[in-house]
């Protein structure tokens, strides 16, 4: 009887025991089924906290050419390293630390430092390391370690063209120049893969829906010509030292195309190191004043004022008129620079003499209709429509404007009372050196992406300016203004044409009695124009005038360019 009971004692509890596992069994299946179709709150914000979300592939930023294929600006790979303490053993920190002193060329007892906090989750060993630093921390392996890369913007040659280049930020973002207007294109697309990071940043899974690639930025290839710049900018440094003047352009056109071969502006930076510009110079210094700051031309803009009388036949070539030293224009009375009356006067002793007074007379033969018509035509108030960020569009009254008055009229057509930018005023000589016609200026050229042209820049002709017939008259009283009056611009073997233009800086008391803006606009060989070439220095103190300042350096700027695309001489010269 009483092994009976014992059995049937031990078959009871092992029926409690099957049940008491069957109903564990069962809500342990429940409960997993819970936490994979309905996950906790706590986890889900874990996951998106770092452990399980979408992954940034960064995108590399395109690089700059110029027309010949070199670099002027592009990206580079750098790495962050940062490394997690507390996963690191105390003889592992010890063995690890002359190591790491030595691929990051830091002191040991600041790696023994940094590696000090045994609780510390992240902390970074260095930033903006090269490539073969980043290589030589991959090929340690360690669990405790995270290498995170990033692209920087590089400029190999510094300063050249760094107002045309602009600069990226600390945010990736273009600022000024090209790095702006292009910014969308250059900036490319950024990527994304789908995986499980662990606290630190480690990848150590790739799932959950996969991978996109990142769509790296497009390459611009400019109409910039890398040695033309270089020239220029070192032609203008030297004036500047020369003439000791406090700023200054020089700007090169292909007046066929409206190609931009050289800009070249002082004061300039180096677009790599444009945090420490802003803090010595200020933000002034990245503006791009060939198209962003104003000024007023000058006498520069008399060959304008003479266009305009030939197109509407008021004056010919061979016109004179009678010089009598002064001539009122609107209640306003209007003198030679030289103070003196020069009798009769014919088109092209006005240019090679830089006579206000003949300017006015034209003027008032074209009446302000027809001169404020015919000078608009040529662009002055309006945007160039070159592809480069922050363009001003400079400032001229017309009849209609209530500060307009009839004294503006004789004003305008020597240059004063008138803004433009430097890049307005090449604009309009190269419409003289093409028949008449203006080409819209343009900096990029092409644009390639993955290796494949996907964009050529053909040039734009905005419009007919004035005849042929008109550009060619011109053309010729500039030249012989040029060889008669003007002998400091003269290169010889070639005919090239321009003017002179000294102009006042306006201020709330009138115009400065000290300082001016000395300029010289031209271009040449006039056969076949290769070239126009703006030249301004921006007050002046050793010379005022742009004959004797600016004038000097448009011909070393000319005699280079012949030089450099080996141009024969003029055949006309080359006979005298």
């Amino acid at each position: 009887m009483a092994d009976q009971k014992d059995e049937f004692i031990f078959r009871g509890r092992i029926g409690w025991l099957s049940a008491l596992l069957l109903v564990f069994g069962g809500l342990l299946l429940v409960r997993l089924a819970i936490w994979q179709l309905v996950p906790r709150p706590d986890i889900r914000a874990y996951g998106l906290a770092g452990v399980s979300r979408p992954n940034i592939i960064p995108a590399a930023r395109g690089s700059i050419l110029d027309r010949n294929g070199h670099f002027i600006a592009a990206s580079t790979v750098e790495y962050r390293v940062s490394v997690s303490p507390r996963l690191l053993s105390a003889d592992a920190k010890e063995a690890l630390t002359p190591e790491l002193a030595s691929i990051l060329d830091k002191d040991p007892d600041h790696i023994e430092t940094l590696l000090a906090s045994s609780q510390s989750d992240y902390v970074v060993l260095g930033s903006g390391l090269s490539s073969e630093v980043g290589k030589r921390f991959e090929q340690l392996d360690l669990g405790a370690f995270n290498l995170e890369t990033a692209f920087r913007r590089i400029y190999p040659d510094k300063a050249l063209a760094a107002s045309v280049l602009g600069f990226v930020d600390h945010e990736g973002g273009g600022q000024y120049g090209l790095e702006r207007f292009y910014d969308l294109e250059l900036s490319g697309t950024p990527g994304q893969w789908h995986g499980i990071r662990d606290p630190w940043g480690k990848q150590i899974l790739v799932t959950l829906g996969g991978h996109q690639p990142a769509q790296d930025g497009a390459d611009l290839v400019l109409t910039i010509d890398r040695n033309i710049q270089h020239m220029a900018q070192q032609l203008l440094y030297d004036g500047l030292i020369r003439y000791r003047a406090q700023g200054g352009n020089i700007i090169v056109l292909d007046p066929r195309t409206g190609a931009v071969l050289a800009m070249a502006n002082v004061p300039t930076y180096e677009p790599g190191r444009y945090g420490a510009y802003a803090a010595s110079e200020g933000l002034e210094v990245f503006i791009n004043t060939a198209i962003s700051a104003i000024y007023e031309p000058g006498s520069t803009f008399k060959p304008m004022t003479i266009a305009a009388g030939l197109e509407a036949q008021v004056i010919t070539p061979n016109s004179t008129y009678d010089d009598r030293g002064e001539i009122i224009v609107g209640n306003r009375r209007i003198w030679n620079s030289d103070q003196a009356a020069h009798g009769p006067t014919n088109m092209t002793q006005l240019l090679a003499k830089s006579l206000n007074v003949g300017a006015a007379h034209v003027a008032n033969l074209l009446g302000p209709t027809r001169f404020y018509e015919l000078i608009r035509r040529f662009g002055f108030s309006e945007a160039t429509g070159v592809d480069l960020a922050m363009e001003e569009r400079g400032i001229m009254r017309v009849p209609g404007d209530p500060r307009w008055h009839m004294s503006d009229l004789g004003a305008n057509s020597y240059g004063q009372g008138i803004s433009v930018t430097p890049l307005q005023m090449a604009v309009a000589y190269a419409t003289l050196a093409n028949d008449g016609v203006m080409m819209r200026p343009y900096v990029v050229a092409e644009m390639w992406q993955d290796g494949e042209r996907v964009r050529v820049r053909k040039p734009v002709r905005v419009r007919r300016v004035i005849s042929a017939e008109t550009a060619r008259q011109v053309t010729e009283l500039m030249v012989d203004s040029v060889e008669t009056g003007m002998t400091k611009a003269v290169l010889p073997g070639y005919r090239l044409a321009g003017k002179s233009g000294t102009s006042g800086i306006p201020t709330l008391d009138g115009y400065d009695r000290q300082d001016t803006i000395a300029s010289f606009v031209g271009y040449g060989p006039v056969e076949d124009p290769r070239f126009v070439i703006l030249v301004k220095f921006d007050r002046p103190r050793e010379g005022q005038w742009g004959l004797e300042v600016a004038a000097p350096e448009f011909r070393n700027m000319a005699e280079m360019l012949v030089n450099y695309w080996a141009i024969p001489p003029s055949y006309q010269t080359a006979q005298r």
